[in-house]
This record gives C-alpha cells, structure tokens and sequence, in this order.
C-alpha cells in the first residue's frame, strides 16, 4: 500500500465487549523513487442495496425445455466496484442476506473494463463460480476458507440468512487505464430480492 507523506490504520470496536487486540505493522521507506506518480494507491469501496429489487428480464431463453431468464444489459445488477482512472483490482467480499428460500448464487459477474459495451470481456458463470466454489457451495455442506478465496460463514440450507464470501486477485489482477464497473447478478438474471452487501479492493494512481 504505498503512501507519500503519511499513512494510518484504525480499528474500531463497535461492540459492547472489552476487546484484546494484538497488531504489528511492516513498512519501507525509501530517500526517493524515480515512478512515485506511478505507484497506485489502495483503495476500498463498500456498498449496500436492502432490498435488491426482482426486475423484468431482457428475454427469455430455453435451456433443456425449460424456460430461462435472460440479462443482455447487466444495467440491474448489484453494483460491486464502479471506479473511474488507472488501476488494477484485487478483490472483493461479498454478505448476503435472503428472506426467502431458493438458490441465489446463479449470479453471473461482469467486469465491464475501460467502458466497453455489452457483452464484457469478462463474463463470468455464477456467483459461486467467481468465488470458486462451484455447484451451490457442495449444497452448501460445509463452509471453507483459503488465502484467496472462500466461503466462510453460512447460516440455513434452504439458503435463506445471512452467506459470506470473499475472493482475492492476487495472482490474477484485473488491469484497466480509464474505468472499471464491475457487478453481479443478485440472483440468476436479478431474481432474487434480498440484502447484498460488498467491499471491493483495487489500486489506482
């Protein structure tokens, strides 16, 4: 996380527990660097939509003789990251809050990169999918938790509560030189009314 002049950490205990809290801080510094302006800066942006709100879809398809809902624009979906300059993305976390039952990680993300048009470049499968945990998290069996992605904390199996999720692109950053809009279905094609809440990670100068 480079910093020019100053940099500060704080952490807030927002309940009504006594709390011990153990931290160090690792940091350079440096006399001079030729590409300072270069560097990019951290950044976070938390967002929150309670309700989403189930829209009309685009259209309608056919998969295997049953009929499907269709988004050609994403323009309804649950906006994670919306960033205008040059950086590169790095992740994100993602708490679900569903009222009613049924599966609701159908939702496809789209990195919309530099203001391209439908269809993005990045087009993914499922919710599940962009946190690589595939087939409805194994049914949602058991939760699990890695260094750059997991799902780990879930409450009923009949999807309803609250769901938490994160992914980290580390190895994999998501470059762009002018915007990055990057959203998610809430629900297959925005189905799925509920309360989604994200915080999303990327570095821009």
């Amino acid at each position: 996380m480079p910093f020019a002049r100053h940099a500060r950490i704080t952490v807030t205990n927002e309940s009504e527990e006594t709390a011990i809290y153990y931290y160090y801080v690792d940091f350079e510094t440096y006399d001079h660097l030729d590409d300072a302006d270069q560097l990019g800066r951290f950044h976070c942006q938390w967002r929150r939509e309670n309700p989403t709100t189930v829209v009309e879809p685009d259209g309608w398809g056919d998969r295997n003789g049953q009929r499907e809902r269709l988004n050609f624009t994403g323009k309804d979906n649950y906006v994670v990251l919306d960033a205008v300059g040059r950086g590169h993305y790095v992740g994100c976390h993602i708490d679900v809050d569903l009222p009613t039952p049924g599966w609701w990680g159908e939702g496809d993300d789209m990195f919309f990169i530099d203001g391209e048009p439908w269809p993005p470049r990045l087009h993914g499968t499922g919710t599940e999918d962009y946190f690589c945990g595939a087939w409805n998290y194994n049914n949602l069996n058991q939760t699990f938790a890695t260094p750059y992605y997991g799902y780990h904390f879930k409450t009923n199996a009949d999807y309803t509560g609250k769901h938490s999720q994160y992914r980290f692109h580390i190895e994999d950053p998501i470059h762009f030189t002018k915007s990055l809009l990057f959203s998610i279905e809430h629900g297959h094609a925005n189905d799925k009314e509920g309360d989604w809440s994200s915080t999303a990670y990327w570095y821009q100068t």
